[in-house]
């Protein structure tokens, strides 16, 4: 309803006693809304308020006009502070509506129920004139109704709106359209807000000035998993971060003083305890702050996992790159103990003598067998894979590592054994185990200056309680494994941090702080405890304690210079481009009874197949010329012929075939380098099954 006052001539100038009024009234405006007692009225304590409610009185505090909302069975009034000012006698806040206009009611009750009923009004016969306060002159007025919906449609109250009107026509036309437009902004960004509060992607919601949850739309909730009993009015600051809540606050106190801030990354907690990423942005209005955020945890993550591989990768690099050079040293080595076995059998044959041919043979055997001890491990520790664990004999272990750590820690750096005479079994991934021990050797490599020893000892421990506390390694079994270099050791500062991720005392661009944390990862994954032992110019001990294995350990087959089993004429298919290597292994498996057919690329032996020819065996290399490997080769030929038998064979760590087509059966795989026995072997063992 819409009461309009007759024109009539303003005065000149308020009363003083008008004046006082005012400005007492003005005085009490200030008094926020979030401070008074709502839980004594029908709408309850205001964070339990309604979101069309809130949106409803957040705009009627915008408008320039006098304005209420009127809202629930009580019709209580939430004014504007020119509301308020109006009538100084009456304080409208939290009071019926009608006990505010009872001077009135006759005029206005009957458009209330005109406006319940959801007819707005704006009618400016008959005028209303109302009273501004004692000794104050009165006032002709303009009252506008508008109908306000809850969530649910219905009508739950209404706005009204109070315009003084004024001498001429004109003017009050004019009040009159402004009225009408600002009721239509109201409804108009009212459903807007509310359209946007509810149907948003983003995670939004409104703070109080001392940071308590007043309000989340439904994504917030969604996303963070929260009941909204379970933090209504709860400090944010309590979901937060703990490494995040310093960053939030100042974020907070700059938007406060400044209302504005600057776009922040922080994390907050699920119910279920772990963390979402958020990137926030906030505005602070209507004595509540309004935050909007985009949930990047998935981004991040990402982000996290692709940075970590890089700089994992960086350390691998690092490691293989100190191996490199004491490999070439021990491959130079052995390769020269080869090629002089090999001139002094060429040499001797020549001369018919032949009194210390085995000696030179069996000399070059051995070197090939060290070199493919060398080259096996190394491939094993540049290979990505989770951990395979198998039990293992420690000192037997330590003693075929050797040659790795040797190669790591330099000519320079001597090596020392402290093995206990008969440590218990651990169950340990040994390419991981071997990874580790490289860390820490090309560590004490860094630490010696190219000059010093490395110490490794094994000694038997049984717990007789949690180590080092209820955080470490129960009681139990354990074989512990010390490496201890004389270098110049690291202050206790730097001890306590050893194990960080990242953390590293190296130069810029010579680590990055991965090696120790790997190393730290990889015991405590294996069930044991890791620490170090270190002063300044006194060295540092590496002390991990891996858990004993009670189960049985597999006893390694010895390699025969020469199986006693034979082929009987089985057609094997040899696939491999390295012509040497290709003639040796046809010979020998020709030898051991194969009729050996060989090739040296995908498409002749996909050639010979389609002839019609029938191989018992087709043995691969994966990697071929051409651009057609043998992976392709065998699916081309399992298409045709699903049952046929095939080994790959292959010298490279990352050509590797597919898990499930190595679990099909008839498949088998080998690393070069091999030797042709168990080439043979090999061979042998896949046609009897």
């Amino acid at each position: 309803m819409t009461v309009v006052a007759k024109d009539k001539p303003r005065a000149a100038a308020a009363h003083p006693v008008q004046q006082a009024q005012r400005a007492a009234l003005a005085a009490l405006a200030q008094v926020s809304i979030t401070q008074f007692d709502w839980s004594r009225t029908s709408l309850g304590p205001l964070p339990r308020w309604s979101a069309s409610l809130r949106i409803a009185v957040d705009m009627a505090h915008l408008s320039p006009f006098p304005c209420a909302v009127v809202w629930g069975p009580d019709m209580t009034v939430v004014p504007n502070d020119g509301y308020r000012a109006l009538r100084p006698t009456v304080d409208a806040q939290g009071k019926a509506f009608d006990a505010v206009w009872a001077d009135v009611w006759d005029a206005v009750g009957p458009w209330v129920f005109d406006v319940l009923n959801g007819r707005s009004s704006f009618v400016e016969d008959p005028p209303v004139r109302i009273n501004c306060g004692e000794c104050a002159e009165q006032t002709w007025c303009t009252f506008g109704y508008t109908p306000l919906h809850d969530e649910r449609g219905e009508i739950a109250g209404f706005l009204h709106t109070v315009v003084e009107t004024t001498a001429s026509i004109e003017a009050r036309d004019h009040w009159r359209r402004l009225a009408e437009g600002f009721e239509r902004d109201v409804q108009r960004h009212a459903a807007e807000r509310e359209q946007i509060w509810q149907l948003s992607h983003d995670a939004m919601m409104t703070l109080t000035p001392d940071l308590k949850l007043h309000g989340a739309n439904p994504t917030w909730f969604r996303i963070l998993g929260w009941a909204q009993e379970h933090v209504q009015g709860m400090p944010i600051l309590e979901l937060v971060h703990p490494a995040d809540r310093a960053e939030v606050q100042l974020a907070v106190d700059g938007l406060l003083q400044h209302r504005h801030a600057d776009q922040v990354e922080t994390r907050l907690r699920h119910c279920d305890g772990h963390y979402h990423w958020f990137t926030w942005r906030a505005r602070f209005e209507a004595g509540l702050m309004t935050v909007v955020g985009q949930d990047i945890t998935e981004h991040h993550e990402l982000a996290m996992r692709q940075s970590e591989a890089l700089l994992r990768n960086n350390e691998r690099m690092e490691v293989v790159g100190q191996l490199a050079g004491g490999m070439g040293n021990e491959m130079n080595n052995l390769l020269a103990g080869i090629g002089g076995s090999l001139e002094l059998l060429q040499s001797r044959l020549n001369e018919r003598r032949l009194e210390r041919v085995d000696d030179y043979v069996r000399v070059a055997r051995d070197s090939v067998q060290r070199a493919m001890e060398l080259t096996h491990r190394l491939l094993a520790f540049s290979r990505e894979r989770p951990l395979a664990p198998k039990p293992i004999y420690f000192n037997r272990q330590l003693r075929q590592s050797e040659p790795l750590l040797a190669s790591t820690l330099g000519a320079e750096i001597g090596l020392k054994w402290q093995l206990d005479v008969a440590p218990w079994a651990v169950n340990v991934d040994v390419p991981q185990f071997e990874n580790a021990l490289i860390n820490l050797c090309a560590n004490a490599r860094e630490a010696c200056l190219g000059r010093g020893s490395v110490t490794v000892r094994t000694v038997n421990e049984r717990l007789t309680a949690w180590f080092p506390d209820e955080t470490g390694v129960p009681p139990g079994d354990y074989v512990a494994l010390h490496i201890e270099d004389t270098g110049h050791g690291m202050p206790a500062r730097d001890v306590a941090r050893a194990f960080e991720p990242f953390f590293t005392t190296k130069p810029m661009g010579r680590g990055s702080g991965l090696g120790l944390s790997m190393v730290y990862g990889f015991v405590r994954q294996s069930g044991g405890y890791a620490w170090i032992e270190s002063s300044v110019n006194e060295g540092t001990k590496v002390c991990m304690l891996f858990p004993r294995s009670l189960h049985a350990i597999a006893q390694e087959q010895p390699h025969l210079g020469r199986s006693v089993s034979r082929a009987r004429g089985e057609r094997v298919l040899l696939v491999d481009d390295e012509l040497n290597l290709r003639a040796v292994m046809r010979e020998y498996l020709t030898d051991r009874g194969f009729d050996v057919t060989d090739v040296p690329d995908a498409n002749t032996a996909l050639e010979r197949f389609h002839q019609g020819d029938v191989f018992d065996l087709i043995i691969t290399d994966i990697g071929l010329p051409g651009g057609f490997s043998g992976r392709q080769v065998a699916k081309a030929i399992r298409m045709e012929l699903p049952q046929q038998k095939i080994l790959f064979i292959t010298g490279y760590a990352q050509q590797q075939v597919e898990p499930e087509f190595l679990e099909q059966p008839g498949t088998a795989l080998m690393n070069k380098p091999f030797m042709l026995a168990e080439l043979a072997d090999k061979a042998l063992g896949m046609l009897d099954t």
